[in-house]
């Protein structure tokens, strides 16, 4: 796999990102953009048990991008990593969840300037809380049409390790269920195992049916583009079968 580093600037941060280059003999003016988030670009990239769609990806002709989580990787800070790190800046002011949204948007201004995601086909994957910082970052971007995101966080009173850092009374402003409107003319699909307890079962489908809603009322008539998919996969890991119906999920975005 052929890749390059590039900085942005974001947020006050200097933010290393990674783009997975496809082979020359497959890219072409219909080249679109993956956005591949895990907890750090090495584990979207290269980790076996995350990278599901890279590989498709590059395979289909389209770029591959990732970044580091705030508080994760190359970016852990005086908070502390991981949830726990964020939910700390969140009470101090400092709110990660807006920091991924400059960052998503300056990494793909940064493409577009390249020629990369000049097609309009830019689509992003990303499980769990990946997943719901790409649904943030889909309803304050429309050039992200299109997010996959098996077992989303979409509710933060749920994750312990987040609710140990932030109390659940602080956690309301940030329910994905307030851009559900902002997501009215994006691509999702969704899914979540039907014992999940670390991001709740019930939240996440809470989620999916005022997507629905909102969507039916502003789509023209009888175009469905969002999927939930309640599946028997044990706990909080999203199967690979889940994964992979994600990643061709994108494809077809990407193929329309």
């Amino acid at each position: 796999m052929r890749t390059e580093d590039f900085i942005v600037e974001s947020g006050g941060e200097r933010v290393r990102c990674i783009l997975a280059i496809p082979d020359p003999a497959r890219q072409s003016a219909e080249s679109g953009l993956l956005l591949n988030i895990s907890a750090t670009a090495h584990y979207a990239l290269h980790h076996p048990g995350q990278n599901h769609p890279t590989k498709p990806f590059l395979d289909a002709g389209h770029y591959v991008l990732s970044f580091d989580l705030p508080h994760h990787g190359e970016r852990v800070s005086k908070y502390g990593p991981s949830l726990g790190g964020m939910g700390k800046a969140l009470l101090a002011g400092d709110d990660p969840f807006e920091q991924f949204v400059s960052d998503g948007k300056a990494a793909m201004d940064y493409c577009l300037t390249r020629g990369i995601g000049t097609s309009g086909k830019i689509v992003s994957y990303g499980v769990s809380r990946a997943g719901y910082l790409l649904l943030r970052l889909a309803a304050a971007d429309p050039r992200l049409r299109a997010v996959g995101a098996p077992s989303p966080v979409t509710d933060w009173a749920y994750p312990t390790e987040f609710t140990d850092a932030c109390p659940k009374d602080r956690t309301g402003p940030i329910l994905i269920d307030n851009w559900v409107r902002e997501l009215s003319q994006a691509a999702v699909y969704l899914s979540v195992g039907s014992q999940d307890d670390i991001v709740g079962t019930k939240a996440c489908v809470r989620f999916a049916m005022k997507l629905f809603d909102v969507q039916r009322k502003a789509l023209p008539k009888d175009r469905l583009i969002s999927q939930l998919h309640v599946v028997d996969s044990k706990g909080h890991s999203p199967s690979q079968e889940s994964r992979l119906d994600a990643t061709r999920f994108l494809l077809r975005q990407c193929d329309g």
